[in-house]
């Protein structure tokens, strides 16, 4: 192996060393003071606590934070040393994989590759260092990549107000020009990262699906909707590439070797627990109804009385039962919000009370193979609450904890165009029996007026709901994402 080959590959696995450590911080904090007094290290315990406990926050999920945000790396170092790394919890996180095991895991997931996008930094332009499912590695520069781009700036300052609302009615902007900024990061991405991407690595013959780990600020970026001028109009990245997204390299491998749960229907359906989201209502009942008539049902419904009322203890309950069918979908549609506490970064909205991000993690792990899919119809849930890097969001929370796939959310979402959204994702599953990253595509595909007939059998109410969508606005379907299987 040349020099320069040694080198992408050192830089891939250090990439994914850092993302993994940032991960790791996200999910063990809470856990490790309990381990390390209960081997004899109070004193370590005190000093993890403390680091924790005062180290500075961001101050909102679109703010760079500066460094140290947690735990200290000389003082995690110590704990390691303290422990045994396998001791810890979300130790497998630590462990980056080599580009062999990587391209095993692309084959699994049937991915042709990972793509780290990297920007700018003094002195050197932006990159993507791809791993490919033959176990290569290559270097893209591309030399627009720049998280201090004006164009990103401006979007991140206009949007960076965490929010508790998947919006109650038509598409309305968070910000008055929001669509004017989001139209012109999409357009921006494409000549930074994604047009150089798919003339480099499309395969011959058919849509090449990659899997991208946007670092630092290019994590807000929806790389899927970049967009340039074709010879029929706008045309975007969706339409030539499937799109999935990790937070690192091991998580990536480690969701490849979940196995796939029998494909009975169960699952739990939450649906608009608070009261204030009628269209989510509509589209729970709807995705129950016709679907996942076995799977159980908390919140609203006007079809028939609901097994409870959508409360954090129902839905913790569901989750940690160890009598439940494996390998069940999991589809919340209700409020979301992002903050910058440490305790609980990101939180579900339910009835009398809240979930986080950390509390759900801990619930999903209770029973492993419990969760198949889940899809949070839900506003910010692929966002994180301690800076963009960390990528611990309620999404990848899910994922961390033991589920195969995640579909969740950047920024908020409209729900009467949501409502619409999920029940095609939900219909390319179940009836065409695609895998959710390519249900998630085929759905944006009709939202964005490229596939233009809808199923047979939609609601009427969903399909009137569909002919007012304004199938021009990226608004309305690119805010959805896909991690895992």
């Amino acid at each position: 192996m040349g020099a320069g080959r040694r080198a992408l590959d050192d830089a891939a696995v250090a990439l994914d060393a850092g993302r993994g450590l940032l991960l790791h911080a996200a999910t063990s904090t809470g856990a490790v003071p309990d381990r390390l007094r209960a081997a004899g290290h109070a004193p370590l315990a005190a000093a993890w606590e403390a680091a924790a406990a005062s180290a500075r926050p961001a101050t909102g999920p679109h703010t760079e934070p500066d460094r140290p945000t947690g735990v200290p790396s000389a003082l995690r170092h110590k704990v390691f040393d303290a422990l045994g790394a396998a001791d810890l919890p979300g130790a497998h996180l630590l462990d980056p994989p080599n580009r062999e095991e990587t391209g095993r895991a692309l084959r699994a997931l049937g991915r042709d590759a990972l793509v780290h996008l990297v920007p700018a930094a003094p002195g050197s332009i932006g990159h993507a260092l791809v791993v490919t499912s033959r176990g290569e590695t290559h270097l893209v520069p591309l030399p627009r990549l720049d998280a201090d781009a004006d164009v990103l700036r401006a979007y991140a300052d206009a949007t960076g107000a965490p929010t508790d609302a998947r919006d109650l009615g038509p598409a309305g902007p968070v910000r008055p020009d929001t669509r004017t900024l989001l139209d012109r990061l999409c357009h921006w991405a494409w000549y930074a990262g994604t047009g150089p991407l798919l003339d480099a690595f499309a395969p011959a013959g058919r849509v090449p699906r990659l899997v991208l780990a946007p670092a630092g600020r290019l994590g807000l970026v929806p790389w899927h909707a970049a967009w340039r001028e074709g010879a029929g109009g706008r045309r975007y990245a969706l339409e030539d590439a499937e799109f999935s997204y990790t937070a690192s390299a091991r998580l990536l491998c480690e969701t490849a070797g979940r196995a796939a749960g029998p494909d009975t229907g169960a699952g739990l359906i939450v649906g608009d627990p608070t009261g204030d989201l009628p269209y989510a209502g509509q589209e729970a009942d709807a995705v129950r109804r016709a679907f996942y008539p076995r799977a159980r049902y908390l919140g609203r419904s006007t079809l028939r009385e609901p097994d409870g009322t959508g409360t954090p203890a129902e839905l913790l309950a569901w989750l940690r039962d160890p009598a439940g069918e494996a390998g069940g979908v999991l589809h919340l549609a209700c409020h979301a919000t992002v903050s910058a506490a440490r305790d609980r970064t990101a939180q579900l909205l339910l009835r009398d009370g809240s979930l986080s991000a950390e509390e759900l993690t801990d619930a999903v792990a209770a029973v492993p193979g419990r969760l198949g899919l889940v899809l949070l119809a839900a506003c910010r849930s692929h966002v994180s609450g301690r800076g963009h890097d960390e990528a611990f969001s309620l999404a990848t929370a899910f994922l961390v904890a033991g589920a195969r796939s995640v579909v969740g959310s950047l920024w908020p979402v409209p729900d009467e165009a949501t409502s619409v959204l999920m029940y095609l994702i939900h219909h390319h599953l179940r009836v065409d029996h695609m895998p959710p990253a390519r249900a998630l595509r085929q759905a944006q595909l009709w939202m964005l007026g490229a596939a233009p007939a809808l199923p047979p059998g939609l609601p009427p109410e969903l399909a009137a709901r569909a002919a007012r969508v304004d199938r021009r606005d990226p608004r309305n379907w690119a805010a959805f994402t896909h991690l895992g299987h």
